[in-house]
Order: structure tokens, then C-alpha cells, then sequence
């Protein structure tokens, strides 16, 4: 009985579920445009549902606009995702950013 309930307690504590909680895209460049893409994310663990700040969202939007330093980034997809551990007690939550560099278009 002891081994049973040890073996329930590990499938529950050891799983992971990823989740996409929202997707945002800005207007996409016409195809011959869209020659370099640029891609970031970051992430931020939860523990207790007590987020630990909210700055990794910033930190990935930096990261995306750095590699676009002189140019104008369009078409890009936001995803907002969650993967949760050990029965709902822990997750982390993350961004994803995917745009396209438009180098002949300057920042204005």
C-alpha cells in the first residue's frame, strides 16, 4: 500500500503541462520583405502562485530590438505560455517573439 501511494505521489509531482495562454501578431510584411527574421524569449518561475516580477516580458522585447538596431521590426508573434510542475504548485511562465527585420526601413 505504502509503494502504491509513493508511486501516485511521484506521477503527480513529477508531470509538466505547457499551455499557451495568448498569441498576439502585428501586420505581417509583404513576402519579399521578410528576409531576416529575429527571434527571443524569456521566462519567469512562479512558485506558489507569487509571481517573481514581470520583467521578463521587457527583457525579451529588448533582446528582439537589439537585433534590429537599424532597422524597423514588423510581423511580429508574441506567444505568452505557462508549463506547470509538480501538481499546479509551481510553473513558468514565458514569452516567445518572432518578427522580421526591415533594415531599409530606419526607426522614426
Amino acid at each position: 500500500m505504502r509503494n502504491s501511494l509513493l508511486l501516485l505521489s511521484g506521477l503527480l509531482l513529477s508531470g509538466a503541462c505547457r499551455t499557451v495562454e495568448s498569441v498576439s501578431i502585428s501586420q505581417i510584411p509583404p513576402a519579399a520583405l521578410r528576409k531576416q527574421k529575429i527571434v527571443s524569449s524569456a521566462s519567469n518561475f512562479v512558485f506558489l502562485s507569487i509571481p517573481f516580477g514581470n520583467s521578463f516580458v521587457e527583457r525579451a522585447r529588448e533582446d528582439l530590438e537589439s537585433q534590429c538596431p537599424t532597422g524597423q521590426i514588423e510581423g511580429i508573434l508574441a506567444k505568452h505560455q505557462r508549463t506547470t510542475y509538480f501538481a499546479a504548485i509551481a510553473w513558468n511562465q514565458g514569452v516567445i517573439m518572432e518578427g522580421y527585420c526591415l533594415n531599409g526601413n530606419k526607426k522614426g
